[in-house]
């Protein structure tokens, strides 16, 4: 399935493979990219659930508050830019963390 996802390429991974999802903003873009992709929300979810590392507050946040349902498709943002924003907040969390 990953397979014929392209625009995952571009989005950051961590040690083991999983896609990094520490913040809101990653997350919404991420799902409305796999809706845009023709997943209906409950697949999106089972995708992310296996598929990504997700803080504890993403996971309160967008499924144990079930907001994840209300994201749709048409506000997702272009691939390549919701990658390119993806890698550039977790560069900045790393910073932040290597700082301390």
């Amino acid at each position: 399935m990953e397979e014929d996802l392209e625009f995952l390429k571009e989005f950051p991974k961590d040690n083991e493979e999983m896609f990094i999802v520490y913040e809101c903003f990653t997350f919404d873009n991420l799902f409305r990219l796999l809706l845009t992709d023709g997943f209906d929300h409950e697949d999106a979810l089972m995708f992310m659930l296996a598929h990504c590392s997700m803080s504890a507050y993403v996971f309160q946040e967008r499924l144990h508050n079930k907001k994840y349902r209300k994201l749709s498709a048409g506000d997702a943002l272009p691939s390549y830019e919701a990658a390119r924003r993806a890698k550039v907040i977790y560069d900045l969390i790393q910073i932040a963390q290597n700082h301390d």
